[in-house]
């Protein structure tokens, strides 16, 4: 049985990577080369996580760490915060930490082929608002291009832990709703 904090509908997995779409990126064969980069989620027909879309550093320690050894796991931390207990009208109430996270394993393997694909994608979903793309940056594009690598991660296992109140009775749960007045967090907690 799923335990409350892992169950999360798809729609509400692509929101949480889409707004937060930085992530650690940590080579199983060697977690220090661990890098935080920003990673795109791709969905299936039905909404269902299938892969990751993202870009490395051509030259760095986790570029030649994936191409040797290509399991990864990825970490995306969202909102949090501590929920002290002067927001719970419960005396013997202890305090905790409210948060949202996912955790997703896979193989990277560097492409080139996909690395334009990646920034492109990557700079619509930031400036989409904004319709900035990358063509304003002209003959040095290309340039760019050169120091970063493509890669999609199929997704093998993807959990998600989001820790927002469902262990808590109904008034808690709205008493710590109603002090996160304004927190990103808040947005979580339904």
């Amino acid at each position: 049985m799923p335990h409350p904090f892992e169950t999360v509908s798809h729609a509400d997995l692509a929101r949480f990577v889409a707004e937060n779409p930085v992530a650690w990126i940590v080579p199983a064969a060697g977690p220090a080369d661990a890098f935080l980069m920003p990673l795109l989620l791709e969905t299936d027909a039905a909404g269902a996580p299938v892969s990751l879309l993202g870009h490395l550093p051509r030259y760095g320690p986790l570029t030649a760490r994936l191409t040797e050894t290509p399991d990864a796991t990825c970490i995306f931390l969202g909102p949090h915060s501590y929920v002290p207990p002067g927001w719970i009208s419960k005396p013997d109430w202890a305090p905790t930490w409210n948060f949202v996270s996912l955790k997703a394993n896979g193989r990277i393997v560097p492409d080139d082929s996909l690395t334009d694909e990646a920034i492109r994608t990557l700079v619509a979903h930031m400036e989409s608002a904004s319709g900035w793309s990358v063509e304003r940056v002209g003959a040095r594009y290309e340039t760019l291009l050169r120091g970063v690598i493509g890669f999609r991660m199929r997704i093998d296992s993807f959990v998600p832990r989001f820790k927002t109140g469902q262990d808590e009775n109904e008034t808690s749960r709205a008493e710590i709703h109603a002090a996160l007045a304004g927190h990103p967090l808040q947005s979580w907690m339904r």
